[in-house]
C-alpha cells in the first residue's frame, strides 16, 4: 500500500506543472552556472599561469642572494566550478619577504572587462543546487496532506485499515521519486559540462567530492521535504500552507545567512585595520631609527664620511645589488647586512604579533558565523560544499600556515649558509676585484674628453654568471584529501540527518493527531 500511494503521487506530481516548470527552470540554470563556473576557472587559470611565468622569470638571472624572494602562486581549485566559497575575494599571489609575515595573498584569481558586471557572476552550482532544490522541496510537500483534507480524500483513506504513519511514510516516498531525479540530473549535467571541457581535468579526488556533495544535497532536500510536510500537518488550508512554506524558505536561505553574518560582525569586534598597519608602520619606523643608528656606527668604524656606489640599485625588503664599488663601500654593506637583515627578520616577528591577534579576531568572528548558520539547513549545506570543494576559510588558512612555514624554510636558508654575512649578498663581483679609488681617475678622465664612461667590465654586475639556486627551498602543498574533507563535514553531514530524523519524527506525531475532517 506504501508504494501504491507513492506511485500515486509520483505519477500525479509527473504531470503537474510545478514539475515541468521546476524541471525547465533545472534545465537551463544548472547549465548556464556550470558554463559560467567553467568559464570562470579558466580565466583562473589563465591568470595563474601568467602570474606563475612572472614568478619564475623573477628567479631567473640572479646574480645576488639579496634578491631571492621567492613568490607563490596559488593553482585555481577545479571544484570550484561547483563552490567559489571565498576563492573569489582572496588573492593568489604570496611574494616571501624577509620583514613581513605573509597575511593574505595579493594579485587577482579573476577579472572581468566590467568590474561593475562581477556580482551577476557571483552565484555557484552549490548555491543554485540549495535554492532550487529546496524552493522544490517545499513545492512539492507543503500540501501533501492539506490538499488531500481539502479534496476529501484524507478522511476516506484513513478510514481504511492504512495506517498514519504507512500514508505519511507512501507520501514522503512520492516526494522523494519525484525529486530525487531531477537532483541527479542537476549532477549529470554537471558531469557532462566537465567531461566535455578540454581546459578541465578532474582527478578521482575531484570526482569523490562531487559524489559527497551529491549526498549532502540529498540530505539538504530531504530537510526541506520534511520542513514542507510538517507545516502541512499543522496548517488547516493549503494558502495558509504555502505562505508558511514560503516565509521558512526565504528565511532559511536568505536572510538567516545574512543575520548570522551580521550579528558575528556586530558581537565579535576586530580590530579596524588602519590600526593595525599604523602599529606596523610604527615598528617599520623603530627598525630604521636603529638601522641610521648602525650605519652611522659602522660608517665611523671605516672612517666613512658617507657612501659612494658606482653601479647600485635596489628594492623593497633589504634587496639591492652593486658593482664596480670600492673595498670599504662593499665592506660597509656587508656589515651593515650582517646586522640589519636577522634585525628585520625580527621585527617581522613582532609584527607578526599585531598581525596574528588581528587575524585570530577574523577567524573566530567567521567561527561564530558558522555556527549561527547552522541553524539554517541551507548554511550546513554551504559549508559543506566548501569543504567539499575546498574553498573554504578553513582550506585557505590551512595553505596559508603551509605559506609562513615555507617562508620560515627560507630564513633558515639564509642563516644557515651565513648569506648576511657574505659579500655575495649584495654584489657578483669577488673581493679580490674590487676597485681602489685610484682606478676611478683614468675613467673620469676619459668621461672629461668624450663625455662616455668606459671601465672594466669587471665592474658590470653583467659581467657575473647567474647564482645556482637548486638548493632553494621550494614551496610544497598537498591539499585536503577526499577523505579529509569528509571527515571534516561528517559532523555537518550528522547535523543534516539528525535534523531529518527530528523533523520525521515531529511530522509523524502531528500526522497522528491532525484533523481530517
Amino acid at each position: 500500500m506504501i508504494w501504491l500511494i507513492a506511485k500515486k503521487d509520483f505519477l500525479l506530481n509527473l504531470i503537474s506543472a510545478r514539475f515541468i516548470i521546476g524541471f525547465m527552470l533545472c534545465l537551463v540554470v544548472i547549465p548556464f552556472t556550470l558554463v559560467v563556473g567553467v568559464d570562470r576557472y579558466k580565466n583562473q587559470a589563465r591568470i595563474h599561469r601568467v602570474y606563475e611565468k612572472e614568478a619564475e622569470s623573477a628567479l631567473t638571472g640572479i646574480r645576488v642572494y639579496s634578491h631571492i624572494r621567492p613568490e607563490i602562486v596559488a593553482a585555481p581549485e577545479p571544484l570550484s566550478i561547483f563552490s567559489r566559497g571565498i576563492s573569489d575575494q582572496i588573492g593568489n599571489r604570496v611574494k616571501i619577504q624577509l620583514g613581513e609575515y605573509p597575511l593574505f595573498p595579493d594579485g587577482h584569481t579573476a577579472t572581468r572587462d566590467n568590474p561593475l558586471l562581477n556580482a551577476f557572476f557571483s552565484i555557484d552550482f552549490a548555491t543554485v543546487i540549495a535554492i532550487l532544490m529546496s524552493l522544490l522541496a517545499l513545492v512539492f510537500s507543503y500540501d501533501l496532506f492539506t490538499r488531500e483534507r481539502e479534496d476529501g480524500t484524507l478522511k476516506l483513506v484513513l478510514t481504511g485499515e492504512l495506517s498514519r504513519p504507512a500514508f505519511l511514510t507512501g507520501k514522503l516516498l512520492g516526494v522523494i521519486v519525484t525529486l530525487v531525479p531531477i537532483l541527479l540530473f542537476c549532477f549529470l549535467l554537471g558531469v557532462l559540462v566537465i567531461t566535455v571541457s578540454p581546459s578541465v581535468r578532474f582527478g578521482a579526488g575531484d570526482w569523490g567530492g562531487v559524489a559527497l556533495l551529491f549526498l549532502s544535497s540529498l540530505l539538504c532536500m530531504a530537510v526541506f521535504i520534511l520542513l514542507g510536510m510538517l507545516i502541512s500537518t499543522k496548517a488547516e488550508r493549503s494558502s495558509t500552507s504555502i505562505v508558511v512554506s514560503l516565509l521558512c524558505w526565504i528565511w532559511f536561505l536568505f536572510l538567516m545567512p545574512n543575520i548570522a553574518s551580521y550579528i558575528s560582525q556586530s558581537f565579535v569586534k576586530t580590530e579596524v585595520y588602519d590600526n593595525v598597519q599604523f602599529a606596523l608602520n610604527d615598528l617599520e619606523g623603530q627598525f630604521w631609527n636603529e638601522r641610521g643608528e648602525k650605519d652611522q656606527a659602522i660608517r665611523k668604524e671605516l672612517g666613512m664620511n658617507g657612501v659612494s656606489h658606482w653601479n647600485y640599485n635596489s628594492g623593497n625588503d633589504g634587496m639591492e645589488e652593486m658593482s664596480g664599488c670600492v673595498w670599504e663601500t662593499n665592506e660597509y654593506h656587508r656589515r651593515l647586512n650582517t646586522w640589519k637583515e636577522p634585525a628585520r627578520i625580527d621585527y617581522a616577528d613582532k609584527k607578526w604579533a599585531i598581525q596574528k591577534k588581528y587575524l585570530d579576531d577574523l577567524v573566530h568572528q567567521e567561527n561564530v558565523r558558522e555556527y549561527l548558520a547552522w541553524l539554517s539547513p541551507a548554511g550546513v549545506f554551504e559549508q559543506i560544499a566548501d569543504i567539499q570543494c575546498h574553498t573554504g576559510p578553513t582550506t585557505f588558512l590551512r595553505y596559508m600556515d603551509r605559506v609562513r612555514a615555507y617562508r620560515e624554510s627560507v630564513v633558515r636558508y639564509f642563516k644557515d649558509r651565513k648569506l648576511f654575512e657574505s659579500y655575495l649578498y649584495f654584489t657578483p663581483q669577488p673581493e679580490s676585484s674590487f676597485p681602489k679609488e685610484a682606478d676611478f681617475d683614468p675613467v673620469m678622465e676619459t668621461y672629461r674628453k668624450t663625455g662616455k664612461f668606459v671601465y672594466p667590465d669587471e665592474w658590470n654586475a653583467g659581467h657575473y654568471p647567474p647564482l645556482n639556486l637548486d638548493d632553494v627551498p621550494a614551496f610544497e602543498y598537498r591539499g585536503a584529501t577526499t577523505v579529509s574533507a569528509m571527515n571534516a563535514s561528517l559532523g555537518r553531514i550528522a547535523g543534516l540527518l539528525a535534523l531529518c530524523i527530528v523533523l520525521l519524527g515531529a511530522t509523524t506525531l502531528s500526522f497522528i493527531k491532525y484533523d481530517v475532517r
